[in-house]
């Protein structure tokens, strides 16, 4: 593994934490990486961040005393995002032959070190199983470390709203594949739950998956760039773009925080954050609208997001700016009321 694993951190922190806090994050990321990851196929890319490139310079250095041999930390001019940066991390690990699996982890010590090796674990015995029942693309695959629980660290509405997210992106890639006679592969993701936590930033990626990440996250940017598709997407549509492909996505359990250590997600305005994506994903596929309507309805009515006090007003926001933006023309009757069903 500590051969052929090539590990991404992308580095970027609000202007007001203090540099001790910062690197204090840093360390606890690095802790140990060695164990796992060659220093030297370990990319720390500063996201146009400048409060963060001396914290990032100092705990590389610490690495590379304790370990022998030194971290690449790439600095980015502008920030781009955390896909920008992730796509950066990994152009410089594709450059490396040995490299045969590439690794994101975030900076803030959320995704623990020690699981890396399980989903190594995980993603070699996929390959080895598809290489043995001779299929055709048994290196297009990319395994996912899954939350056992979304609403602890996210809390209830963004946990609900991820979940509600994962789903339909299965939904909706299996209705366009059914068309070309295929399906989502899920005989490594059901195991772990119905639908993996896709939207989770530890992933491992083969490098065709690396490549097709790195391609589909530029196109979309390019595509529109009003949209800031590198701020938000970074694990959204690269999923979809990757299992409308016929890669083989492989899932299993990671620790988290109880309560992210930090994030950059706005929250501001939910509704809108979860509209976009939804209707980003059903027009890219170009889901007819009674289809489309019938797919969210689904799972709005059983996203238990429901039951907290802003949950019924945020989904029906949801639901319309979706119907709204998708389209315009359509009518589609309401799902009945919370409280008119026996349950």
């Amino acid at each position: 593994m500590r051969q052929c694993v090539g590990s991404v951190i992308p580095v970027w922190m609000p202007a007001e934490m203090p540099a001790d806090t910062v690197l204090a994050f840093l360390r606890a990321t690095l802790a140990d990486v060695e164990l796992f990851v060659a220093p030297e196929r370990l990319v720390l890319v500063v996201d146009g961040c400048a409060h963060a490139e001396g914290p990032a310079r100092r705990a590389a250095d610490e690495l590379a005393e304790r370990a022998g041999s030194e971290p690449q930390v790439l600095v980015c001019a502008v920030n781009g995002g955390k896909g920008a940066a992730v796509c950066a991390g990994l152009e410089r690990l594709l450059q490396d032959e040995a490299v045969e699996a590439l690794n994101i982890r975030d900076c803030d010590a959320d995704h623990d070190i020690y699981d890396l090796p399980q989903l190594f674990r995980l993603f070699d015995h996929v390959r080895a199983h598809l290489r043995g029942q001779g299929s055709e693309r048994p290196d297009d695959l990319f395994a996912v470390g899954c939350r056992g629980t979304l609403t602890r660290p996210m809390g209830a509405a963004r946990g609900h709203l991820e979940a509600v997210l994962d789903r339909l992106t299965v939904e909706a890639v299996n209705t366009r594949l059914a068309e070309q006679g295929s399906a989502v592969d899920e005989r490594f993701t059901a195991r772990y739950g119905r639908v993996p936590d896709f939207q989770s930033g530890y992933k491992l990626y083969s490098r065709s998956a690396a490549r097709t990440v790195i391609a589909v996250l530029r196109a979309a940017d390019a595509a529109d760039p009003n949209l800031k598709i590198m701020r938000w997407a970074v694990e959204f549509i690269p999923t979809i773009e990757l299992l409308l492909r016929g890669f083989t996505p492989a899932a299993l359990h990671r620790l988290t925080w109880d309560g992210q250590p930090q994030t950059t997600f706005d929250g501001s305005d939910l509704p809108r954050a979860y509209s976009q994506q939804i209707a980003w994903l059903f027009e890219r596929l170009s889901i007819p609208a009674g289809t489309g309507v019938r797919l969210l309805d689904n799972e709005l009515e059983a996203c238990e997001y429901l039951a907290s006090p802003h949950g019924p007003e945020h989904l029906a926001a949801i639901r319309a700016q979706v119907i709204e933006r998708c389209w315009p023309d359509a009518t589609a009757d309401e799902p009945p009321g919370r409280g008119e069903l026996f349950i």
